[in-house]
């Protein structure tokens, strides 16, 4: 069986049409229909029958292709910068995970007779993984820590936010960060130095417990204040207000300067009163990292004695360019049944730091957060500290006491990962009031990744 030339070439064209992109394919059949029908190699006739077909299927291609572009475009916006967040492009709802790993390496000398007293070695501090997100004007985070091998919970909270005029409403119900304190607060993600000073994140500066939080806000945070009503920190998936008491815990902050958020000065103060509960009352603190073997301790207040306790901070963060300073006091009461059995805890640390690249110190919310390297090489970063931590526990021998330096180098290789070196050493170190004689030293380093 013959095939006509025309019928081939007809053919042909169509599987080559067939098989080119979709863009270009109509266009270049018409002109090749044309130059058959010029040379006569099809009848005008073929040329009408299929040159139409071609121009109707082009439409249809277009009005497809319009109709994708228009659903791409209409429903979902994904960033990759820094984080993975994937959220409408209306803002009515978003979702990201979220998730930390510090890998430390530490050496550290104890200063004393027994070499046992040092310690060397290396710790996963803290291994997160989590996720957070919002659907309209209500809001969620879960994160646990997974350092030590088991789920420690850190925050598992609902939030609701609105505006009334230019001030800013939030409630937060779950475990989350009670409002107390300016470096317990600081997430460890942005923190100038490895450890936080003495008093921070500890019984007399506690960071998450579980209830409820409200707080209103400046819409530039230019005044905040906040409130809390607390029972203790999830354990177990519960907690219980017998063993942990109830914590109502205050804080308010207010910028009296401020030419943008490279340049400013911020004060706050905040309040924190802890009712009495069932367990008993002690406070201990590593003195130079988070698993010497040298620590600063107080008395005990037995279980059935103790009375509750009163604490309050006062604290101030500026920040000029490159350079930022921030201090904060702490004075933590906690009382006994018993007289004269009264533990009270004063602090305070004072930090200096300065980018040599030229970066500056981000100033978010009343906190700070994490910055972004301005030269693809990354961003260097100095600092040091001075802390001091005194105990009177109405010991009539004398008030436990001590005093560090901190020194620090940060470098940024990216607004993701961090490396961090430290070397902290303790100055003074009373006991029952008398000279240890030991100055407790270390060298410590740590990778970090967040995300």
């Amino acid at each position: 069986m013959k095939l006509k030339t025309s019928s081939l070439l007809i053919a042909g064209t169509l599987f080559g049409a067939a098989v080119m992109p979709a863009q270009a394919n109509n266009e270049a059949m018409l002109d090749l229909l044309k130059v058959l029908r010029d040379q006569g190699t099809i009848t005008a006739q073929n040329y009408e029958l299929l040159a139409n077909a071609a121009k109707a299927d082009k439409e249809s291609l277009e009005a497809v292709s319009t109709k994708a572009e228009k659903v791409g475009k209409s429903d979902v916006k994904i960033t990759t910068k820094g984080k993975f967040k994937v959220a409408s492009t209306d803002g009515n709802w978003s979702f990201q995970p979220i998730g930390r790993v510090m890998w430390d390496a530490v050496s550290a000398d104890a200063d004393s007779n027994d070499s046992a007293d040092d310690w060397d070695g290396t710790e996963l501090r803290r291994a997160r993984l989590g996720f957070q997100g919002t659907v309209y004007d209500w809001g969620y985070k879960f994160e646990a820590d997974f350092a030590k091998g088991d789920a420690s919970i850190k925050d598992a909270y609902i939030k609701y936010g609105t505006k009334f005029g230019d001030t800013k409403f939030g409630l937060k119900l779950g475990q989350s960060h009670i409002p107390f304190g300016l470096n317990t607060k600081v997430s460890s993600k942005y923190m100038t130095f490895m450890d936080r000073p003495f008093f921070a994140d500890s019984s007399i500066s506690p960071a998450r417990e579980s209830g409820a939080v409200v707080s209103l806000a400046d819409k530039k945070y230019r005044w905040t204040a906040s409130a809390g009503v607390t029972v203790g920190s999830l354990s177990g998936g519960y907690t219980d207000e017998d063993d942990s008491g109830t914590t109502l815990a205050l804080r308010g902050s207010f910028v009296p300067y401020m030419k943008d958020k490279n340049h400013l000065v911020q004060v706050g103060a905040g309040y924190m009163n802890k009712t009495d509960s069932d367990s008993s009352f002690s406070f201990s603190q590593h003195l130079v990292a988070h698993k010497d073997h040298t620590k600063i301790k107080s008395g005990s207040i037995a279980a059935g004695d103790y009375d509750g306790s009163d604490a309050f901070t006062l604290d101030a963060l500026g920040v000029y360019g490159s350079f930022h300073a921030m201090a904060e006091y702490l004075d933590y009461t906690a009382e006994s049944n018993i007289s004269g059995n009264d533990i009270d805890i004063e602090g305070y640390a004072v930090e200096a730091g300065y980018f040599l690249t030229g970066e500056s110190l981000k100033w978010k919310k009343g906190y700070t957060s994490g910055i972004t390297p301005k030269s693809s090489a990354g961003a260097w970063q100095i600092a040091t500290r001075f802390e001091s931590l005194e105990i009177d526990d109405g010991n009539v021998a004398g008030d436990d006491e001590a005093d560090k330096w901190t020194v620090g180098v940060n470098y940024y290789a990216n607004q993701n990962i961090r490396f961090m070196l430290n070397y902290d050493k303790v100055v003074t170190w009373d006991q029952d009031g008398s000279d240890t004689n030991e100055q407790p030293s270390a060298l410590k380093f740590r990778a970090q990744a967040k995300w």
